[in-house]
């Protein structure tokens, strides 16, 4: 198990690198062995699960630490705790050498950090790298690889660390100037809430077997009972109103409710679809998954497979709009080009995902959830991604230019509306030429649907739905509360079908369902036509689940730290940082003596460290890569090297309620890291061109970016036999993506590399190789995809990076 400690505040801290917890595991099951071992603070919690030194003897134990402390060593048996109290050195950070341990052969030595006063609950402080082995190794060559800074021990200022993102804040959202810059991005936000919602691709539109049953006839107006199967096995019950007499084809209305206890049956929510009946609409009012009729199923549907497959409860409840609306249009007596959509609170995000998404609602009013600063609370109401980079105010603004009323409460986080939600959405309209079809109101109430609100939006909808232009006449009147059981649909009478999934079954059917889909659109020999079409529509879906940006040129600040000149190639240290994202990516070149023009980028999970061999010299990869004259490029990644503070050990940020809704995961902002060095790498005027390493979960994490990285002459990854399979047990976080088996995993991305030259070694027997190959094939390339059984040799390697051929 890893050592897990919690930090202030009760945030709990798993210290994990995964680099190094493979290596432990790699070590203590017999593989090749290190008399020394170099370590930086981030992989050090996790030497509590044991390392293993080659031959028995005694090995030294030396730190790089913040001047602040001083270390001390014990050791019981395999024991071994380090420990540090304040020190009243300088300023500068230095080497201390501990002592020595001893080990045997066979034996798992386990290191562990305690602080130094054991009744605080804070993680202790870890030195900044330590060493394990042999006297006489010159540490300060490592240094000036491992590390840019050398005067201080603090880590690089990226705020990603600490600065997240809550439900609680929207994402500035201001109209775009142009209707042109609009189209692109509503294109764009629209295919972000597909893929985060679970719907790209969309499941297949079973049959619904509509049961209506049981009406009641009321003044004006009837009532009918509905159970709608919007998958196989999993049903949406709800009621339907109707007008005792009508003509010809009418509006509907769809109306989902938010998060009353009862659910649809509540007094507050029954009102408006009975005056909606009466004013001549037809209206089916719905349950929440969960709520009511569907109670048994619970309101909830996630957990880490679904995640990983990108379905959630927001997959399911929008899917029930999506089929309620398919149901509504096919009335009889209903206009198909008529068609409304209001709900409060959950059933107002409900209102405006279906509106972004599905063009057939022609108008729309979400009450009492357009903000700018609370974005919802419940799990139906954020899925991993759906909000990267936008907010509820954008969602709402994709209506544009269909007409929409905005109703808020000064009670609750829409009594702003006026002064931030509207306006900026009302810029998007007026793109449009269509400022005139949006309108807001907030009243002063809590958080609320009640008869004021639902006065305005009858006089809104009521114009632009039913034609109706006397506002005062779809005032609401004194309105029948139906009992609970007279609106519920199950009964001893018409008990709930005994055919219903359980959510473990439905799980299992969506899974298999994708994974159908995925097979029939994976590349295939009989049909390439279908596969350069699917290519296309299966990149959409990686490019939001992994989520990069390439960034040009002048959009990466370099920032100078530290050069050094040695006799066979010079170090250069510097920082990237994105323009207005907070990262500070630490990066290192080493430029060889006679410089051919070409660089490889080296992406290791420990970072710049992984560079270096055992012994703290360049790897023997490295070496071959410069004595061809190709230079190396190696980036600490966030959470990695320098990135990772010590004196505050988290491996990840703050969490939050849903905090994948709304921030990067560690996966995400390592790969981004990656985009991000070889963009600058790119911008060098002396590279001609650019290669790409990937090591261990890097390697992982370079197949996954690599259909959507520029410019990069040859990948190669040693995936060190890690198959990630269907979603289910543990995941390291670097590798944890959301999304990740939606799009088809590591082999899609890796079809979807072709033809760029890809090397795979170690993918282990149980990684498909059938789609990259296919891709290959039909990208008339294919031998530049190769997969290799071995490690990847040193020589042979660089040779082939640096000239396409072994």
């Amino acid at each position: 198990m890893t050592p897990e400690t919690t930090a202030p505040g009760g945030r709990s801290i798993v210290h994990a690198s995964i680099a190094t917890t493979l290596t432990a595991l790699a070590l203590l099951a017999g593989q090749p062995r290190s008399a020394a071992q170099l370590f930086t603070a981030a992989e050090i919690p996790a030497l509590a699960d044991g390392i293993s030194l080659r031959g028995p003897g005694e090995a030294v134990v030396r730190v790089w630490t913040s001047p602040a402390f001083e270390w001390h060593l014990a050791q019981e048996g395999d024991s071994v705790t380090l420990r540090a109290t304040q020190s009243g050195r300088g300023a500068t950070p230095y080497w201390q050498r501990l002592g020595t341990v001893k080990h045997e052969p066979g034996r798992a030595l386990r290191i562990r950090v305690v602080p130094d006063d054991p009744a605080t609950k804070s993680p202790p402080p870890l030195p900044c790298l330590l060493f394990l082995g042999p006297e006489g190794i010159n540490l300060e060559d490592a240094l000036d690889v491992v590390r840019g800074r050398v005067d201080s021990a603090d880590p690089s200022p990226d705020r990603r660390r600490e600065q997240i993102r809550t439900n609680k804040e929207g994402a500035e959202f201001h109209a775009p100037t142009t209707l042109e810059a609009w189209r692109d991005r509503s294109k764009h936000v629209r295919e972000q809430m597909l893929v985060s919602l679970g719907l790209w691709p969309m499941p297949p539109k079973t049959p619904m077997s509509p049961k209506i049953y049981g009406k009641i006839e009321r003044d004006g107006y009837t009532i009918e009972k509905v159970v709608l199967e919007t998958m196989p096995g999993f049903t949406l019950s709800g009621n339907l109103y109707r007008p005792s007499k009508s003509e010809g084809k009418i509006p509907a209305i769809l109306c989902p409710h938010g998060h009353w206890n009862d659910g649809r049956v509540n007094p507050e929510v029954q009102p408006r679809c009975s005056r909606w009946a009466k004013l001549g609409a037809v209206v089916f009012l719905y349950d929440m998954v969960g709520y009511n009729d569907s109670k048994p199923f619970t309101h909830a549907f996630l957990n880490d497979r679904l995640r990983r497959w990108g379905l959630s409860l927001a997959t399911l409840q929008t899917w029930n709009s999506i089929r309620a609306l398919d149901w509504i249009t096919t009335l009889p007596d209903v206009d198909p080009e008529r068609i409304g959509c209001t709900g409060e609170s959950g059933g107002g995000t409900q209102t405006f995902l279906l509106t972004a998404l599905d063009h057939r609602i022609k108008v729309a009013a979400p009450v009492v959830m357009v903000s700018d600063s609370f974005q919802g609370g419940c799990v139906c109401e954020n899925a991993a991604g759906l909000r990267l980079g936008t907010d509820n105010v954008e969602f709402a603004a994709l209506a544009a230019p269909r007409p929409m009323i905005l109703v808020g409460a000064s009670g609750d986080w829409t009594a702003k509306t006026m002064t931030n939600a509207f306006p900026a959405i009302r810029g998007v309209y007026s793109l449009f030429g269509a400022a005139d079809r949006l309108d807001a109101a907030v009243f002063n109430f809590p958080h609320n649907y009640n008869q004021t609100s639902r006065n305005a939006v009858y006089a809104f909808m009521g114009r632009w739905l039913l034609g109706m232009e006397d506002s005062e006449g779809t005032r609401e009147g004194a309105e029948a509360i139906e009992k609970p059981e007279t609106l519920w649909t199950f009964g001893k009478d018409h008990p709930a079908p005994a055919s219903r999934k359980t959510p473990a079954q439905l799980e299992k059917s969506l899974i298999d369902a994708l994974s159908s889909e995925l097979q029939a659109l994976a590349p295939s020999r009989v049909d390439p036509a279908r596969w350069q079409a699917a290519r296309e529509y299966l990149k959409v879906s990686l490019a939001h689940r992994v989520g990069l940006e390439n960034p040009p040129g002048d959009g990466i600040t370099h920032r100078d730290v530290r050069r050094l000149v040695r006799e066979e190639f010079t170090i250069v240290h510097g920082e990237l940082t994105r323009r207005g994202k907070g990262d500070a990516v630490p990066v290192v070149r080493l430029i060889p003596t006679h410089p051919g023009g070409r660089l490889c980028v080296i992406a290791d999970p420990r970072g710049r460290a992984g560079l270096l061999d055992a012994t703290g010299e360049p790897s023997p990869l490295v070496r071959a890569l410069l004595s061809r004259g190709v230079g190396v490029v190696g980036f600490d990644p966030l959470f990695a090297g320098e990135t990772f503070d010590p004196l505050h050990p988290a491996t990840s940020p703050p969490d939050t309620a849903h905090f994948d809704t709304y921030n990067p995961t560690l996966a995400q902002a390592q790969i981004q890291d990656l985009a991000t060095v070889l963009a600058w790498s790119r911008s060098h005027p002396d590279a001609r061109e650019v290669s790409l390493v990937g090591l261990g979960v890097a390697g992982h994490q370079a197949l996954l970016a690599r259909p959507l990285l520029e410019g990069i002459a040859r990948t190669a990854v040693d995936l060190e036999g890690r198959v990630l399979a269907d979603g289910v047990g543990s995941v390291p976080p670097a590798l944890d993506l959301p999304g990740l088996f939606q799009f088809g995993g590591l082999p899609m991305a890796m079809a979807l590399s072709a033809p760029h030259p890809l090397r795979i070694h170690r993918a282990g027997p149980s990684l498909a190789r059938a789609w990259p190959e296919a891709a290959y094939m039909l990208a008339d390339a294919p031998r530049a995809v190769q997969f290799r059984d071995d490690p990847p040799g040193a020589e042979v390697l660089a040779r082939w990076l640096d000239e396409g051929q072994e």
